[in-house]
């Protein structure tokens, strides 16, 4: 899928594409990622890993992501992020995990089954508490999450079809 992304340097939207990833292909920990995007893969039933390129460098990862279909039927975004060197002050990119978010909330469009039908489930996990919350109160400003439990989110309906417009409708 084709998508626009931000240069910050410039303010200026750079093509994009979101495409599946192969296991090969998948970012790690070795290559200073925060997730083993390549095992986690391999371990995952219903699973597909996609990745987030520029057309202008179709070999540098921008961000990663891993979306599941928990017994065929519930969409789970398992895994997001985005590279290393597209966080904090120093990123080079803008708008990658919000197109990967958008993208993972369309698969539950076309692949969610019955009520979990434009439903995305995923987990906020970190080592502290504070770390957690943080990033729970960015998902939910900023792509329209919504608190699910404890550590669950959820994008459903109207919010993520206001992220597919948002992100991936240009």
């Amino acid at each position: 899928m084709k998508v626009k992304i931000i240069k910050t340097a410039t303010a200026e939207e750079v093509d994009a594409l979101i495409k599946k990833g192969k296991i090969s292909e998948m970012p790690s920990i070795q290559q200073d990622w925060r997730f083993n995007f390549d095992k986690e893969l391999k371990k995952l039933k219903n699973a597909t890993g996609y990745l987030l390129v520029t057309e202008e460098t179709p070999n540098v990862i921008e961000g990663c992501m891993i979306f599941q279909l928990i017994d065929k039927k519930e969409p789970y975004m398992a895994f997001v992020e985005v590279a290393p060197h597209n966080k904090k002050d120093t990123k080079i990119y803008d708008h990658v995990a919000g197109c990967l978010i958008a993208f993972a909330y369309q698969l539950s469009v076309i692949e969610g089954v019955s009520d979990y039908n434009s439903m995305l489930q995923f987990d906020v996990m970190e080592e502290k508490k504070e770390d957690e919350v943080k990033l729970m109160v960015l998902y939910s400003t900023k792509y329209n999450a919504k608190r699910w439990g404890d550590t669950t989110m959820v994008i459903m309906d109207e919010d993520g079809e206001a992220l597919v417009k948002r992100y991936l409708s240009k």
